[in-house]
């Protein structure tokens, strides 16, 4: 650990931050992690001997913070706070960099993500050192990733374009991750389901034109592309996700760029709206009520792991921390 005075310049951060506790903040910034004690505004700072810090997750209940460094065969590190002693040393098989962690609420379980070229999911015990299990989704980039607090094994896995709920399934010291794609509504925000193209039954009242081909019978397809196929003229972009998180009940709530909030139920995969379209105005703030509420567009907010505390994070010139 290295002292605040000899790192002067160590002062920005991206949209990587979170409480280590419930009065401290930290975040990545190039070579290092950042503490800030938001009471005292006391900084400290904990270097990544191997370089620049990849990948950054933070548990506020345990007080850890995890982070990858950005090298060849990347390592994840795992510190305690505020003694900054290391626990432990994760290491797969990925060649160039993770891109996501996140750990569990409950649990000595933290979820990873690689880039190129393996796009692997994985989870692991760090307490104990192990990789529980894994699974490759070949250039699939990922935007968040999140466990369910009320079951770790459920993780939330979100991408530009859609959501998927993965579970970790377990037998006996075996654990695997099962894939449960969720459905999203077009970019209209229509949930109304697709017309069934495999098997699409008959004319109905007159027998007399025969039974209808799929259409993938009709461009001469077979096998697997021939269940999968769907032709260009059908398909409906949907909404793109841009922010989640979980309830109490084990429900998701998801932010799209469209405007739409969804509540996805991650067992049976029903989607509902919570809201069809944007709000107009600035109705977002309208019950908080502060004298200090900054004046530039919020970023993220961020809750202390007490609830006691709400972290504001905002962009002007540079970014900026509040505290409520």
């Amino acid at each position: 650990m290295l002292s605040c005075s000899s790192l002067r310049w160590v002062q920005g951060f991206s949209d990587k931050i979170g409480f280590v506790n419930n009065h401290t903040v930290c975040y990545p910034c190039g070579n290092y992690i950042v503490f800030v004690d938001i009471e005292t505004k006391k900084r400290t700072v904990l270097e990544c001997q191997t370089g620049q810090v990849g990948a950054f997750a933070v548990n506020g209940n345990s007080e850890v913070v995890a982070f990858s460094d950005r090298k060849l065969n990347p390592f994840i590190y795992i510190y305690t706070f505020p003694e900054l002693n290391k626990v432990t040393e994760l290491k797969g098989s990925d060649l160039l960099d993770y891109t996501l962690l996140a750990f569990s609420f409950t649990g000595p379980y933290l979820a990873s993500y690689s880039s190129i070229p393996e796009f692997v999911l994985s989870v692991w015990n760090w307490q104990e050192n192990i990789l529980l299990c894994s699974e490759s989704q070949p250039g699939v980039t990922a935007t968040s990733l999140s466990f369910n607090p009320m079951n770790w094994q459920q993780l939330c896995f979100v991408n530009e374009n859609s959501l998927t709920i993965w579970d970790i399934e377990r037998n006996n010291e075996d654990h695997y991750l099962k894939q449960k794609p969720v459905k999203l509504p077009d970019d209209e925000g229509s949930l109304t389901p697709h017309e069934d193209l495999v098997s699409p039954g008959s004319h109905g009242e007159n027998p007399y034109y025969g039974p209808v081909l799929p259409i993938s019978a009709l461009a001469g397809l077979t096998g697997d592309e021939a269940e999968t196929f769907t032709p260009r003229d059908v398909i409906k972009p949907s909404v793109h996700p841009t922010v989640h998180c979980w309830t109490a009940t084990s429900d998701i709530y998801m932010g799209c760029e469209e405007g739409q909030i969804l509540a996805i139920n991650a067992e049976t995969l029903n989607v509902s709206f919570l809201q069809q379209g944007p709000l107009p105005g600035k109705e977002y703030f309208a019950r908080i009520r502060w004298d200090k509420w900054p004046r530039s567009d919020v970023d993220f907010l961020i809750f202390s792991p007490d609830y006691t505390i709400l972290l504001i994070v905002t962009t002007e010139v540079q970014r900026d921390i509040s505290v409520m």
